[in-house]
């Protein structure tokens, strides 16, 4: 959620207020031994090849702010684990403003994700005993899962930092640009898209020539 002590307090009374949506994203939605929706679109499984879909793709980009952001937090917007996580740069790049970073992540050798016992049991707690401290334990097995599957495939990591706006908690609606006048401190991150994709496109039209 970008806030800690809201993503502590938000999973046991999410389904109360946004129903199956919100059991399907704090991963306690299914029964107990199966794995969560958000898990199997992290993989492939059975007859949905939703990793094998994403692989398709000649490039994966993701942008994420690195703070403010009260809707999705750093680490899960740029699939890195807590420990990975670093001292954002204060500066933006040259021509795109508040785009403060940009990583290449190549591809880690992984035998994919899986939904061990641990996990199944974690899963039971959190639906039999919601509480921050079960749903915790919970999220940490099957996050791990996530970014291990995910972390499969290779990425383009792009950090956006809207920390020196005038209202910077609008930083999840900045960085797409919701509303031209209201989130158009978001201009510099929209530049970055259109330039990626088009030295993308040119990459492909290169390539194709040869």
């Amino acid at each position: 959620l970008g806030v800690p002590i809201l993503e502590k307090l938000a999973p046991p009374i999410a389904p109360f207020f946004i129903g199956r949506t919100g059991t399907q994203l704090f991963l306690t939605d299914g029964k107990a031994d199966k794995p969560p929706l958000l898990l199997r679109m992290a993989s492939d499984c059975e007859d949905l090849k939703f990793l094998s879909s994403l692989g398709a793709f000649l490039c994966r980009i993701l942008y994420a702010n690195v703070s403010y952001d009260y809707m999705v937090g750093w680490r899960t917007s740029s699939i890195r684990r807590e420990t990975e996580l670093f001292k954002p740069p204060r500066r933006s790049l040259d021509g795109y403003k508040h785009v403060v970073d940009v990583e290449y992540c190549p591809t880690v050798s992984s035998d994919g994700a899986h939904f061990p016992p641990e996990a199944a049991k974690a899963k039971e707690a959190a639906q039999s005993s919601p509480s921050p401290q079960n749903t915790l334990q919970y999220h940490e097995i099957v996050e791990e899962e996530m970014i291990r599957s995910l972390q499969m495939l290779g990425w383009k990591k792009v950090d956006v930092s809207f920390h020196s706006t005038f209202w910077p908690y609008l930083a999840h609606n900045n960085i797409h640009v919701k509303r031209e006048r209201l989130h158009k401190a978001g201009a510099g991150v929209v530049a970055h898209v259109v330039d990626s994709i088009k030295q993308q496109e040119s990459s492909t039209f290169i390539t194709a020539s040869l």
